[in-house]
């Protein structure tokens, strides 16, 4: 359940509140004199991100082609020739 904090406008107090988020409109009705308090979360994300090779180990960790890799596989090699070669009429 979330933690909210409120404060009493006529004596100033600040105190913490558990209850459902379905539950906080309703108490806050109830309630007019507490305002709701804005509170940082309890925990942070920190760094630049998750990558695809942080939790593997071994060969797994080269899973993902590079892009050259995928766009050279979707494309013919230009350099190919037909297997079938041409015939010159002879006059």
């Amino acid at each position: 359940m979330p933690t909210y904090i409120f404060k009493n406008t006529e004596t100033e107090e600040i105190f913490e509140q558990q209850m459902r988020i379905s539950e906080l409109d309703q108490f806050k009705e109830n309630n007019p004199q507490l305002v709701q308090m804005p509170t940082a979360p309890s925990f942070r994300l920190k760094g630049t991100g998750w990558y695809e090779t942080d939790f593997k180990t071994g060969n797994k960790k080269n899973i993902a082609k590079s892009d050259n890799e995928t766009q050279s596989s979707l494309k013919p090699d230009k350099k190919e020739k037909s297997s079938t070669p041409t015939k010159k009429e002879s006059s």
